[in-house]
C-alpha cells in the first residue's frame, strides 16, 4: 500500500504539467496581437507625424544653405586682377547687432512646437547698437511677438522666411522708434 499513495502524487504532478500550457498559449497568442495593435495605431502614427514635421526643419536648412554670397556665373569677383583703388562701391550697412538663441512657441501648435532663431541686424546708423541696447526689452518683446504669431505653414511656404525677415525688420524699427535696421541675416533657424 505504500506504493499506491506514491503513485497518486505523481499523477497529480502530471496533471499540473498541463496547466502551464494555458498561460503559455495565452502569452504566445496575445502578445503578438497587442504588439501589432500598438505598432499600427500608436507607434507608426507618431513616427509619421514627427517625420512629416521634420521635413520643415530639413527644408529650412536647405534653403539656408542654398542662399549665400557667392559670385555669379558671369565671372570672378575681381580679387585676382590688379586693382587701382577703393572703388568697390557701397558695402551696405556697417553697424550690426546680434540676437542669439531667441526661442518661442509657434502659433497653432498648442505649445508643442517651437522656433529657435539667431540673427544679426544691420543698418547705416552709427547708433544702431546703442539704440537697441537701450530699448532691448521692447525690441525683444516685438521679436517674440512677431515670431510667435507665425505658424509652421507660414514658414514652409516659398518666401516664408523672407516674409518673416521683413516682418522682423519692421517690428524692430517700430520698437526703437525709427527706421534704423535695414537688413536682417538669419544665422540659425530651427523649427522643432
Amino acid at each position: 500500500m505504500a506504493t499506491e499513495p506514491d503513485v497518486e502524487p505523481k499523477q497529480s504532478k502530471g496533471g499540473k504539467r498541463g496547466l502551464p500550457l494555458v498561460p503559455l498559449l495565452i502569452v504566445v497568442l496575445v502578445v503578438p496581437v497587442v504588439t501589432l495593435a500598438l505598432t499600427e495605431f500608436v507607434i507608426i502614427p507618431r513616427l509619421q507625424s514627427s517625420l512629416g514635421s521634420g521635413d520643415s526643419a530639413s527644408h529650412g536648412k536647405s534653403e539656408q544653405g542654398s542662399s549665400g554670397g557667392g559670385h555669379s556665373s558671369s565671372g570672378g569677383g575681381g580679387h585676382g586682377s590688379s586693382h587701382d583703388g577703393g572703388d568697390h562701391g557701397d558695402l551696405g550697412p556697417q553697424n550690426t547687432y546680434e540676437f542669439k538663441d531667441v526661442i518661442c512657441n509657434l502659433s497653432g501648435t498648442m505649445g508643442t512646437r517651437f522656433l529657435k532663431v539667431s540673427f544679426e541686424v544691420a543698418g547705416s546708423d552709427p547708433d544702431l547698437s546703442s539704440m537697441i541696447r537701450m530699448k532691448r526689452p521692447r525690441v525683444k518683446d516685438a521679436i517674440i511677438t512677431t515670431l510667435s504669431s507665425r505658424t509652421i505653414q507660414d514658414l514652409e511656404v516659398p518666401g516664408g522666411r523672407n516674409a518673416l525677415r521683413v516682418a522682423l525688420i519692421t517690428a524692430i524699427n517700430q520698437a526703437i522708434g525709427f527706421e534704423a535696421v535695414e537688413e536682417l541675416f538669419f544665422t540659425d533657424f530651427i523649427v522643432q
